[in-house]
């Protein structure tokens, strides 16, 4: 038989667990988060870019309507394939791009309605890399509200 003081540490402990999951849900600290992309680089015309692997994630705010995200890469020999880089919004597809020479690529992706996350991640997946593991180069992302 469960005594009160017992039954009372379980609410205690379930209550906790809620509120932490709740929490981390949506944590304030996760707009600033990345994985997959390497440390800020820049070349030698000032632009400033991260290189991404194979695939590479990103937050941008909520209130986001569209964010248009810079993308590049190395044509370095002629076996260079091609690109595909793909682009998702919280797991949905957004677009393809297909990257065939060097040049700076904007590329626009219309937002979908937000939910109740205060952030919505962006993922970039490419269909081949570079020596190094290198995907493709993200500059700075702008955000328009």
């Amino acid at each position: 038989m469960m005594t009160r003081r017992l039954a009372s540490r379980w609410l205690l402990l379930l209550v906790g667990a809620a509120a932490a999951l709740w929490y981390l849900r949506d944590p304030p600290w996760l707009a600033e988060q990345t994985t997959g992309l390497r440390p800020w680089q820049q070349a030698a015309d000032g632009t400033r870019y991260r290189w991404s692997g194979r695939h590479a994630s990103f937050f941008v705010t909520s209130d986001a309507a569209r964010v248009v995200v810079p993308i590049a890469t190395t044509f370095s020999t002629p076996a260079d394939a091609p690109m595909v880089v793909t682009f998702s919004i919280d797991d949905l597809r957004g677009t393809r791009v297909l990257l065939t020479n060097r040049s700076w690529t904007p590329v626009t992706l219309e937002m979908p309605p937000h939910g109740s996350r205060r952030v919505r991640r962006i993922d970039v997946r490419t269909s081949v890399t570079r020596e190094g593991n290198h995907g493709v180069m993200i500059g700075d992302v702008r955000v328009e509200r």
